[in-house]
């Protein structure tokens, strides 16, 4: 009977000490089914929205990635996912919105969840390794990566299914020979035309992953000179996606756009950056920014090329998310970079995310500088603190402007005057040197003369106008003639022509190109003050006049199988802007600080008509004989 009951306590104490064998037996198998199981279908975006982490040293936000943050980005990434049958995706991006890390969770969804040979290229070798240091290398260590890699190495990490390399798009050696499956191109605008002789370099990474029929070719970048612009190109060979957002008064559908970007200006007409706005351009309704993070999550892509190749998109740094680049910024860097050709390229590219175009630059509304013109109750306003000239040459006239300068190149013409008759006839030059030598007062009486002045000397009257200049070299009237090309320096050194020296005459060039950059720059300026074109309210200064000052614009054309920049006639005259040019590069013969002289209250009052005649010393006592 003892026996009968204890055999089934024994069975279960049997059982009770089988049990952690049990469990080991169970995680095994679960282990080994989850190794040999696939990976979880997940496009990039559904991916990084479960496993990437951010980290304080690579992003300016930490922490999980959220694509409510960004979700802009969602379809990009998707795109890139192997889900999606295109090989190509284009992203032409400004700023501040996240494209970087758009490249980044790609590359590690692919070296995880999909591994495979992979290749990420900046512009240059250091830029690569800087990008691997601070971007890359403190992600892999957020997520845990470093014991992942079984071979790490500065620009090559090996990983199970595949390899990981990061180099430059201006080396060919490592574009060469590296079968790749995915390749993300950062910066593509800023790489080199041809790499080390061997072509172009986004043709040499196309060529690495041809073998492969689910490849991957991401093409990011901001844009740059529109017809060199390797972004600009891509994306206007694919389908051209703009993101829209619904207008919260009307539910339209359109485009952020600095085009539809509003803001305030107070009493005295000074601009109010901070009430920056967006404008339906269905309904008129605004949308102030706080209202982004809302608008950004209903926004879709709108594809506007159908026959497109591949998806592209474009996004400005107007969809930048709260926090990050705010629309009062973009304002107040536009305000700032109004006018300057130079920022104005840096602000289009980078805030627009548009290529700046050179070669369509618009013109100047002469109309608006005829509005321009003011009353200044005498000859020289106070600004004014010098006066220089430019005689522009021609056949059968001469054509003189006078210009005061003041604080930081504020300019205020003072008048032009049309000499009619042939130039190589004496009564032409002895009026030029009635109105170079004549005094032109300010409102205190105070006389200004010009303190020197630059004659053209090309075309058909160069013997004239040496013969003319060569005698008045000691009042600072020099012959010149106009140079081409850029960065050239206002002025040489007075130099001479076998044509000059048989007058005895010397002749200065002007870079043409260098003073047109400054000229069309100031001439865009809006209020008065440094850089500021004042006219008067003078009968020459007409329609007619201010035509033919803005008859040039900038293009670009090719010579000698180099793309250079040009200035060419979009007016049959342009000889006041000649006059300007001369009359501005004339300043620099003067040699004085115009910004110091300004300051101090003073003007340039010497008449350099007027010869200043040494006297003789006197002997007033010849001393004492002892």
């Amino acid at each position: 009977m003892d026996r009968q009951l204890t055999e089934p306590s024994a069975v279960v104490q049997k059982f009770e000490n089988s049990l952690p064998y049990t469990v080991n037996v169970d995680f095994c198998l679960e282990g080994a089914i989850k190794a040999l199981a696939p990976p979880k279908d997940l496009t990039i975006s559904q991916w990084a929205a479960e496993n990437r982490i951010l980290t304080g040293e690579a992003s300016s936000e930490k922490g999980k990635w959220t694509n409510e943050r960004t979700p802009y980005l969602v379809e990009i990434m998707d795109m890139l996912s192997p889900q999606s049958p295109c090989s190509d995706v284009a992203f032409m991006k400004g700023s501040q919105i996240g494209g970087t890390e758009c490249l980044i969770n790609t590359a590690l969804y692919y070296m995880l969840q999909n591994p495979c040979p992979i290749g990420l290229y900046q512009m240059t070798d250091d830029e690569a390794a800087n990008f691997e240091r601070m971007r890359l290398a403190p992600t892999f260590a957020a997520m845990g990566m470093d014991k992942y890699f079984t071979n790490d190495t500065a620009g090559c990490k090996e990983y199970p299914g595949g390899i990981f390399f990061v180099g430059s798009g201006g080396s060919a050696s490592q574009l060469r020979s590296k079968p790749l499956q995915v390749v993300l191109c950062d910066e593509i605008s800023g790489w080199v035309k041809d790499c080390n002789g061997e072509g172009d370099p986004c043709d040499l990474v196309k060529r690495r992953t041809t073998n492969f029929p689910r490849k991957k070719r991401f093409w990011n970048s901001t844009p740059t000179v529109r017809g060199e612009c390797r972004i600009t190109k891509k994306f206007e060979q694919g389908d051209q996606r703009y993101y829209n957002v619904p207008c919260p008064h009307c539910g339209e559908l359109y485009v952020w756009k600095f085009a539809n970007m509003v803001w305030d200006k107070d009493a005295d007409g000074n601009n109010l950056p901070y009430t920056a706005r967006m404008k339906c351009p269905h309904c008129k309704g605004e949308t102030m920014e706080w209202r982004k993070t809302e608008l950004l999550a209903q926004g879709q892509w709108v594809p506007t090329n159908p026959n497109g190749a591949y998806p592209s998109y474009h996004l400005s740094a107007f969809y930048s998310p709260l926090g990050w680049y705010s629309w009062e910024e973009a304002v107040t860097d536009f305000l700032e970079a109004k006018g300057d050709p130079q920022k104005m390229k840096v602000w289009t590219n980078n805030v627009c995310g548009e290529a700046w175009d050179e070669d369509n630059q618009e013109s100047h509304d002469y109309s608006e500088l005829e509005l321009r013109r003011e009353d200044y109750g005498c000859d020289v306003p106070d600004g004014a603190v010098i006066l220089t000239a430019g005689v522009d040459t021609q056949d059968d006239r001469l054509e003189v402007e006078i210009v005061g300068w003041g604080r930081g190149l504020e300019s205020w013409s003072i008048d032009y005057r049309i000499i009619p008759g042939d130039p190589d006839l004496d009564i032409v030059w002895e009026s030029l040197d009635h109105i170079l030598g004549n005094a032109y007062t300010k409102a205190d009486g105070t006389p200004l003369y010009v303190a020197a002045a630059l004659v053209d000397s090309g075309g058909h009257k160069t013997s004239a106008v040496y013969k003319y200049c060569a005698k008045r070299e000691w009042r600072r009237i020099y012959a010149s003639i106009g140079a081409r090309g850029p960065n050239r320096p206002v002025i040489s050194r007075p130099g001479s022509t076998k044509k000059s020296s048989a007058e005895n005459a010397k002749l200065i060039t002007v870079g043409t190109d260098t003073v047109k950059d400054w000229f069309f720059n100031v001439l865009g300026y809006n209020n008065p003050g440094p850089g500021y074109c004042h006219f008067p309210e003078k009968d020459v200064y007409d329609a007619e006049h201010f035509k033919q000052l803005t008859a040039e614009v900038k293009k670009k054309r090719m010579s000698r199988g180099f793309l250079t920049s040009v200035y060419e006639k979009i007016y049959e005259r342009n000889e006041p802007l000649d006059c300007r040019v001369y009359a501005r590069a004339a300043l620099n013969l003067v040699g004085i600080d115009v910004d110091k002289m300004a300051e101090t209250g003073n003007s340039y009052t010497r008449n350099p008509a007027r010869r200043i005649i040494p006297q003789k010393g006197r002997v007033i006592n010849q001393g004492v004989k002892l």
